[in-house]
């Protein structure tokens, strides 16, 4: 919690100033409404985001194996 200065009042007096995680005055955060349709698609953007993702990383995984593995037996 860190004081962002300003005037400072006496003690006694109603208020303990401004510090930097306090929202500023008179501050609402957003509401988020988004349709059902939108949520429904950027989850599916995601999961076909995430297999692809997946799938492309075992190949390579198994490419850079298949590469070590034909170094081994050639070296030998």
């Amino acid at each position: 919690m860190v004081y962002l200065g300003g005037p400072r009042r006496r003690k006694g007096t109603r208020g303990r100033g401004l510090y930097l995680h306090d929202p500023p005055p008179g501050y609402r955060p957003p509401r988020l409404r988004i349709p059902l349709k939108e949520r429904q698609r950027e989850a599916r953007q995601e999961w076909i985001l995430m297999r692809v993702t997946t799938v492309v990383l075992v190949l390579l995984a198994v490419a850079v194996l298949v590469i070590i593995s034909v170094m081994i037996a050639t070296y030998s």
